[in-house]
């Protein structure tokens, strides 16, 4: 009687770390990251703060070290994650319905603004959507708005414009800092411990992963190639990154611009 052979299943592969995620997106180590983060931008948080903060930014595809997200005190204790202006721009310009912004400024007789109205168009909508902010109950006692009032009042407006228009939870704009009287920053549903240790634990097959499947390739496609070139021992037999040899998944991502080139070659072209 003939056994029939049935290859092994191939297991799921750890899925990495939002703060790995992160460091591939800006091509940073991850240990770096996280000590650049808390020593900069999220300096006043501690390690699971700096974890959920990272997981807004991942979400919302901003980059703390441009200030598009920092991390500021909440009264009564807690870490708010704040988007700048810059970082609210850019989380709108990236929607896909959204097809332009324009304002328009209310003012008194003497010139000076009371008002700024923002309208928004949004592609799947039939109908814009419009948000007003008034002078009087935006204006703080600051350099800022005593010199540029036009351009404050014109800010604010955007962020709540942007925030009406497509939902933008979790985050607050650099006016409202000051008035966060809750610890806003959700934490992870995940055991904060294991995540803030992977920094540590990252390996280079983990590494070579993150990299290659953010640039949209499958595993299949690496181990074909590296078997091909003869480039790892015995690929043929691999099931997933994490069975790569340590030295090998080192090797290739010291010579990773050559491997994302020739994977390119071979990847499949859609229609």
């Amino acid at each position: 009687m003939t056994q029939a052979l049935t290859k092994p299943a191939q297991q799921p592969a750890a899925r990495p770390s939002a703060l790995s995620l992160m460091a591939s997106r800006l091509s940073i180590d991850p240990t770096k990251l996280l000590t650049t983060l808390k020593s900069t931008v999220f300096k006043a948080a501690n390690d699971e703060e700096v974890m959920a903060l990272v997981m807004v930014a991942n979400e919302y595809q901003l980059n703390p070290l441009l200030k598009e997200l920092y991390a500021f005190p909440a009264k009564g204790g807690g870490i708010t994650p704040i988007v700048s202006v810059d970082g609210w721009n850019k989380m709108l310009i990236r929607q896909p319905d959204f097809d332009g912004i324009e304002f328009e400024f209310d003012h008194d007789q003497n010139g000076a603004p009371m008002a700024c109205t923002a309208t928004i168009y949004v592609k799947n909508r039939s109908k814009p959507v419009k948000v007003t902010e008034y002078f009087a109950e935006c204006k703080r006692n600051t350099d800022n708005w005593a010199n540029m009032p036009h351009r404050m009042l014109r800010n604010r407006t955007l962020c709540q414009a942007a925030r009406m228009a497509f939902g933008f939870s979790g985050v607050a704009h650099e006016e409202e800092a000051a008035t966060i009287t809750v610890e806003a920053v959700p934490m992870p549903a995940e055991p904060l411990p294991k995540m803030v240790a992977a920094p540590a634990a990252i390996t280079p097959q983990a590494e070579l992963e993150t990299l290659l499947t953010t640039e949209g390739f499958s595993f299949e496609l690496f181990r074909d190639y590296v078997a091909t070139q003869d480039l790892v021992k015995d690929a043929d037999s691999l099931a997933s990154f994490s069975e790569i040899p340590t030295a090998d998944a080192t090797r290739l991502l010291r010579a990773k611009a050559g491997l994302i080139t020739n994977l390119k070659k071979l990847q499949p072209q859609t229609a």
